[in-house]
C-alpha cells in the first residue's frame, strides 16, 4: 500500500475488517511502497488537483469509502509536497514498534489526508493521531525522526517493489508461496472468501 494512494485510502475499510477479522490467527503486516518518493516527490498542482478529483469520484462510487470535503479543499494548495516517505515511515515506526497498532494508525493516517486534509508532512498531524490511540508522542518521534527508521522505510520499498507494483495488493503467505488474494479493488466478502479457500486447503 502507500499512505499517497487513492485506492488505498478507497481499500481502508477492508483492510481494517481483515486484520480484524483473522486477528490471532494470521499475522497482518502493511508494506508501504514508496509510490510518491525519491524522484516523484512533486507539489500540488491545479492540474494533479483535477486528476485527483477524478478519480476519487470513482474510489469513493466503487467502494462507498467518503472523501472529505476538507480534503477536495486541501488538495488545491500548491505549496504542499507530495512525499510518501514521510507517512510510510510513520507506519513503518508503528509497525516496529507498536506492532498491535500498525493497522489502525495507517488506516488513521490515511484518513487524515483523505477525509480531514491534514497535511502528512506536519508532525502535528501524527501527534493527533498517536493521542487518539493512546500512543506516547515523545517515543513515537524520537523513532519517527531517527536514521534508523528512515534507513527501515527504504527497506520497506524495496521489499514492497519485489512483491507488486499495483496497490493496494493483498498476499496470504501460505508457508509455500505468496497467493494473491486481492490487487486493486474487491469487496470484504471477496477477499475473506479467497483466504479461507486458502486456509481450508491447509486443513485437508
Amino acid at each position: 500500500m502507500d499512505p499517497l494512494c487513492g485506492w488505498c485510502y478507497g481499500n481502508y475499510k477492508n483492510t481494517l475488517q481483515t486484520a480484524e477479522k483473522y486477528k490471532g490467527q494470521i499475522d497482518f503486516e502493511l508494506t508501504p511502497a514508496g509510490m510518491w518518493a525519491g524522484h516523484n516527490v512533486r507539489r500540488q498542482s491545479k492540474q494533479m488537483a483535477g486528476y485527483f478529483i477524478k478519480h476519487d469520484q470513482q474510489i469513493a462510487s466503487l467502494t462507498g469509502t467518503a472523501f472529505g470535503e476538507a480534503y477536495f479543499q486541501f488538495i488545491h494548495q500548491e505549496e504542499v509536497v507530495l512525499d510518501s516517505e514521510i507517512p510510510s515511515r510513520a507506519i513503518v515506526t508503528v509497525q516496529q514498534f507498536w506492532p498491535e497498532k500498525n493497522v489502525v494508525f495507517a488506516a488513521a493516517v490515511q484518513k487524515e489526508r483523505y477525509f480531514f486534509g491534514k497535511d502528512l508532512n506536519d508532525d502535528v498531524t501524527y501527534r493527533a493521531i498517536l493521542g487518539g490511540l493512546g500512543m506516547e508522542p515523545v517515543e513515537f518521534f524520537k523513532h519517527f525522526h531517527s536514521p534508523e527508521m528512515k534507513a527501515a522505510t527504504q527497506a520497506a520499498f524495496a521489499k514492497a517493489s519485489d512483491y507488486a507494483m499495483s496497490y493496494p495488493t493483498l498476499l496470504l503467505d501460505t508457508g509455500n508461496e505468496l497467493v494473491l488474494i486481492e490487487q486493486g479493488y474487491s469487496s470484504f466478502e471477496e477477499i475473506t472468501s479467497r483466504i479461507e479457500s486458502q486456509l481450508a486447503l491447509k486443513t485437508i
